[in-house]
């Protein structure tokens, strides 16, 4: 039993089996300007926002089973239509009553909605480590903006679009 544990964490060569994340283009001016190291250089809950900020900004590469793309569908990431300041608001103001379904939506559940209407994908569980890596990324952010439950967001003009290329991305 332990041999196969150290083979599958060190030799395996199995992306699942392994604990680090990729750090793709614009990770670490994202992990500075908003102090993700404030949770600690290398732990878990870093890495999990890590891995949320490469399915919002990378889907296509690390969830390409949520992007399913026909002709008529643009969006093959999440950063196509959100920030992670969208996010984070989100998140703050999530389990709130949804005036179009009359029903309270937690964060999970608008992820997975996001995935099945804009995406044109694979609906996830709640439970899956790809909505819980973004709820986490969503919870940094809200962290180092300072936001509470009912926070508003900023007035449009202060706020970055969300094509614009701000961590050294191209969204398109």
């Amino acid at each position: 039993m332990a041999g196969f544990v150290i083979w599958a964490h060190l030799a395996s060569g199995f992306r699942v089996f392994h604990s680090e994340v990729v750090s793709e283009p614009g990770w670490e001016r994202f992990r500075t300007e908003y102090h993700v190291d404030h949770f600690g250089n290398d732990g878990q809950f870093v890495r999990a926002v890590q891995n949320g900020y490469n399915l919002v900004f990378f889907t296509h590469k690390y969830a390409s089973r949520f992007t399913r793309k026909t002709a008529g569908n643009a969006a093959n990431s999440c950063s196509t239509c959100h920030t992670a300041e969208d996010l984070a608001y989100g998140f703050v103001n999530s389990d709130r009553l949804d005036r179009k379904t009359g029903k309270r939506i937690s964060f999970e559940d608008s992820v997975r909605r996001c995935y099945a209407r804009s995406m044109n994908g694979f609906v996830p569980t709640i439970y899956d480590p790809a909505v819980r890596d973004i709820r986490l990324l969503a919870r940094a952010v809200a962290h180092h903006l300072q936001l509470s439950e009912g926070s508003l967001e900023k007035a449009e003009q202060e706020r970055f679009t969300p094509n614009e290329d701000r961590f050294g991305l191209n969204t398109h």
